[in-house]
């Protein structure tokens, strides 16, 4: 009969601890591999709207920098971004390129915010489409009114051979479209006056916000130093931030509001902005298609809220105008295409976007 030396009490130790160390090592790594969580303290982001990135503008409100360039550090991630020289996160574009164009208008989504230039689903879409010259014309925090001044200006430049225009649709929009302040700027507004779209608030004025830095928020120099040892971590990030969570419930949603059944938004005037632009897309002998891009709360199920889309799908088709949904694509993933903070995509939610979005473009150019 063969006998075994016991083990003693330290070596059980060891080896719980040992097991321990290897199941979090494990951890770590898969997170880091497959859903990476760093972390970016808040005294170090600087989303730049002060800086190289953004201009005052006495038609929009706010603009891109002409030829930008700056580190953009938020929550989630820490980029390089550039604008080309008309002030567009997009490639400069020859006059003769030749090629059928391919214009995409939006918010934050379309200008990349927290992805890198070539995570962005347009420049991804720019190499599956080598045929095409596609145009970025989108910046952080338009409405559809802006983009719709946006696309004015730039397709009164000269003739192009102009195929397709993609408004990428957000749920703010509507919101945006109904007011006269942003984010504590203030911007134009479209009015109906006689039952006509009239453009009102411009020259927009300039607010000292384009002139002062607001201060850096205050923070605990040990609470910091303590936060950037163990928060290297990605996991333990990740557990900070559940427990934040539980400590937050509201906030739970992290910047998308639910929309309100018994206080619906007001549609008209985002309609009318719809049918002008479509008509000036047309007069330039493009097709005109929006692309909704859904909530986070609804991909991830964040909250009880019914997706905004059915709405603005009906109101297109009333219009006759091509409208499409991209919530499908994002629900048959499994893996994460939001950022756990915020309301964006990440570089996957990006990559998803991009192959919806080669399907819808493909459909609608002209053969």
């Amino acid at each position: 009969m063969t006998t075994h030396p016991r083990k003693t009490p330290a070596l059980n130790i060891l080896l719980v601890l040992g097991s321990l160390l290897v199941c979090c090592i494990a951890i770590e790594a898969g997170f880091r591999i497959f859903d990476p969580f760093p972390y970016f303290s808040r005294s170090s982001i600087n989303q730049n709207e002060h800086g190289n990135l953004f201009a005052y503008d006495e038609l929009l409100g706010w603009k891109g920098a002409a030829s930008g360039k700056a580190e953009l550090v938020t929550l989630n991630n820490k980029i390089t971004i550039a604008h080309n020289s008309a002030g567009f996160r997009d490639i400069e574009h020859r006059d003769d390129a030749g090629k059928p164009a391919i214009v995409f208008l939006g918010d934050s989504f379309t200008w990349g915010f927290e992805v890198e230039s070539e995570e962005m689903f347009v420049n991804r879409l720019r190499d599956m489409l080598p045929g095409c010259e596609l145009f970025n014309l989108a910046h952080r925090g338009y409405g559809t009114d802006q983009a719709l001044l946006v696309f004015r200006a730039w397709a009164d430049k000269g003739p192009r051979d102009l195929k397709l225009v993609v408004l990428m649709f957000c749920e703010n929009d509507v919101a945006d479209n109904n007011a006269r302040v942003r984010n504590d700027k203030p911007k134009p507004k479209f009015e109906l006056i006689d039952n006509n779209l009239v453009l009102t608030g411009v020259p927009v004025p300039r607010v000292e916000q384009w002139s002062q830095v607001p201060p850096a928020e205050e923070t605990s120099p040990l609470k910091e130093a303590i936060k950037n040892v163990l928060l290297r971590s990605h996991f333990l990030h990740y557990l900070q931030f559940k427990l934040w969570m539980v400590r937050h419930p509201n906030e739970n949603v992290h910047d998308n509001v639910p929309v309100d059944n018994d206080n619906p938004p007001d549609l008209v005037l985002t309609s009318r902005i719809l049918e002008e632009l479509k008509k000036e897309v047309e007069e330039k002998g493009a097709q005109f298609v929006v692309c909704c891009i859904p909530s986070k709360i609804e991909i991830e199920k964040l909250a009880a809220a019914p997706p905004y889309q059915a709405a603005i799908t009906r109101l297109c088709q009333q219009r006759s105008i091509e409208c499409f949904d991209l919530a499908p694509a994002f629900r048959n993933t499994w893996r994460r295409t939001y950022y756990r903070q915020g309301m964006h995509w990440n570089a996957r939610g990006h990559r998803v976007a991009a192959q919806a979005l080669y399907d819808v473009v493909t459909k609608n150019l002209p053969h």
